[in-house]
């Protein structure tokens, strides 16, 4: 397996650069068709070394995408998700890129001290912290950047809990970040709703989520490790800051700004090592792609069916059954969780779920936009967290060296299993005071006529 696993990691880097000079040449067929050849060589060569779980997965999900587009006559829409696929698989290989960059950093043996010295409660609020604030600027890009403040050698429970620990802080950090694709996608989706809102009521979701973790797994909190979160804040905000900046000069997205910025970063950080040995970095970069080879296959996957879904969409093939708009509100938030969760568990991405669920959901009057997007970035969560056909778990598997299997059970599911009811109960409330206030506003505008 050892020549299909580097063949995946050089047709990474392959894309990665094909991805980069996208940026500099937007409308070059070459690099359109380079990619594509890119693309299928990669998956041929992960699909090789992929388990036979993810191949069975990936077969029915790449079959399903290709024959629906050809019963449909949408052959544009599996165009769409390759090119999204290509920047998903650039994106891993950046962040891969600075993942080394980080381990050879002298500063991170000071780091790793640092964190050692805490005790098992503080080491996970100070994971899943560090993880929030990444990962909303990141994605699951900053498992690769908090994975090397736990050194190696360390004990596998305790890899165990500390990926546990990154996932959890990852995964409330998608019900509220705007640079991750499932609020893009809500806020594109849905209508009568605006990112603002869709973002504050993320935060108070997070919020709850966050203080739920620290009392079941955290400890006492200190300033030992609130000074280097300080640190993570100031650099996430300048991150930010960053690809803001991109967006409007360029008018480039999350990914694109990811993929164009963080090999530069990397390079900044690794800059000793890269005078001494440069090819020795080269060497770790490939190495690490290689153990991470089949991550992207999954979700390279499900964006090209993704694709297919949206164009159904459009279409109005797909819709709601008749008479889902009268079932009880509590049935209707827990929709969204149910239905994600059990597709991701055999293998389709949340973002074709929550294509499916978005617009549905936004034709139910009895429910406020900002609490369907709620509901369906709640489910969105629990996908992130709980299933071992979704990136971050896969990712968090590789890079902390356990097994995805581990982190789908244990911590992370009595986690989700206390914070979901929380969360409905304050979605349902949060409907209830939307709605009742947007009528209030509805009749005083009446007034002046029926008076």
């Amino acid at each position: 397996m050892a020549a299909p696993r580097r063949i995946a990691a050089c047709a990474l880097v392959a894309l990665w650069v094909l991805q980069e000079a996208r940026f500099i040449v937007p409308s070059s067929t070459w690099i359109d068709h380079a990619g594509v050849a890119g693309l299928l060589v990669y998956f041929g060569a992960a699909f090789i070394v992929s388990q036979p779980a993810l191949r069975v997965v990936v077969a029915l999900v790449t079959l399903s995408a290709v024959g629906v587009a050809i019963w449909r006559d949408i052959p544009l829409a599996l165009v769409d998700g390759a090119r999204s696929a290509i920047l998903f698989s650039a994106f891993l290989a950046a962040m891969q890129l600075l993942k080394v960059s980080l381990e050879v950093d002298p500063r991170m043996h000071r780091l790793r001290s640092h964190h050692s010295a805490l005790d098992a409660g503080q080491q996970h609020d100070s994971l899943m912290l560090r993880t929030h604030l990444v990962g909303a600027i990141f994605g699951a890009g900053g498992l690769a950047v908090v994975s090397p403040i736990l050194a190696p050698e360390r004990p596998r429970d305790q890899r165990t809990t500390s990926a546990e620990s990154a996932l959890q802080g990852l995964g409330l950090a998608v019900l509220w970040s705007p640079f991750f694709v499932a609020m893009a996608v809500c806020t594109r989706l849905l209508a009568g709703i605006a990112l603002g809102p869709a973002v504050l009521n993320g935060v108070a979701m997070g919020a709850i989520g966050l203080v739920l973790s620290h009392g079941l797994y955290g400890g006492r909190i200190r300033s030992a490790w609130l000074t280097p979160l300080f640190r993570a804040l100031v650099e996430t905000l300048l991150l930010a800051a960053a690809i803001v900046a991109f967006h409007e000069v360029w008018g480039i997205g999350n990914l694109e700004a990811v993929v164009i910025g963080v090999p530069v970063l990397a390079l900044v950080i690794a800059r000793h090592a890269l005078r001494a040995q440069a090819m020795n970095l080269a060497a770790r970069w490939c190495n690490s792609l290689e153990a991470i080879a089949a991550e992207a296959l999954v979700v390279g996957a499900a964006l090209v069916l993704g694709e297919v879904l949206k164009a159904l969409l459009a279409q109005g093939v797909i819709g709601l059954p008749a008479g889902t708009a009268a079932w009880p509100l509590p049935v209707l938030l827990l929709m969204p969780t149910v239905l994600m969760l059990l597709t991701s568990l055999i293998g389709l991405h949340p973002i074709i779920s929550a294509s499916l669920l978005l617009p549905l959901l936004g034709s139910v009057n009895t429910l406020h936009p900002v609490v369907a997007a709620g509901s369906v970035l709640l489910g969105w969560m629990m996908c992130v967290v709980l299933s071992r056909f979704v990136v971050p778990v896969m990712y968090a598997a590789g890079l902390f060296g356990v097994s995805s299997n581990e982190l789908v059970r244990g911590r992370n599911l009595r986690f989700c299993a206390l914070y979901v009811p929380f969360a409905l109960v304050y979605l349902w409330i949060l409907n209830a005071v939307l709605t009742h206030s947007a009528g209030f506003f509805q009749l005083k505008k009446l007034l002046p006529l029926t008076g």
